[in-house]
């Protein structure tokens, strides 16, 4: 069995892979830290092209089989919708989201929502990056997004 040895590393502001169409910036990857976690930031201005969480919008109900979440507020504020309840996160908050919990991202606010999300352990990279380029080369379908979200462990249930 090969010994993977992390290695410290800083990233500074405003670097990382940068992923335009999901408004999602890598931070460490899963290779960075030994497969320990994958942190990125997303910021959902708004705009038509990343509206997932753009003000007053989020994203479906999903499930994550294979990593628990954190999601840190940077600006702006995210509701969490569970199945009878919701989460609240203003700026400086922090919600934990163990893996196969059900759970949609809310923006409530009509201004833009920057987040920081810890996914453990990592990997969740590879299903954005393979997101990212099905919608660079406008492939991205429906029955694309499925076979990507189940490689990845991800199950929408809107």
């Amino acid at each position: 069995m090969d010994i993977v040895l992390q290695q410290p590393v800083a990233i500074p502001p405003g670097s990382g892979k940068i992923l335009k169409f999901l408004g999602v910036t890598h931070k460490l990857t899963k290779a960075q830290t030994a497969g320990a976690f994958y942190l990125c930031e997303a910021v959902f201005p708004g705009t038509a092209r990343q509206g997932r969480c753009a003000p007053e919008s989020g994203s479906p109900l999903h499930i994550h089989h294979y990593e628990d979440e954190v999601i840190h507020v940077l600006e702006g504020a995210i509701d969490i919708r569970l199945d009878t309840k919701k989460l609240h996160a203003p700026v400086g908050g922090t919600i934990h989201l163990p893996k196969n919990i059900p759970h949609a991202l809310q923006n409530p606010l009509k201004t833009p929502l920057r987040i920081i999300v810890y996914a453990i352990p990592g990997g969740l990279e590879n299903y954005f990056d393979e997101v990212e380029a099905a919608l660079q080369n406008n492939s991205l379908d429906n029955e694309t997004h499925v076979q990507i979200s189940m490689k990845y462990g991800l199950e929408w249930l809107e």
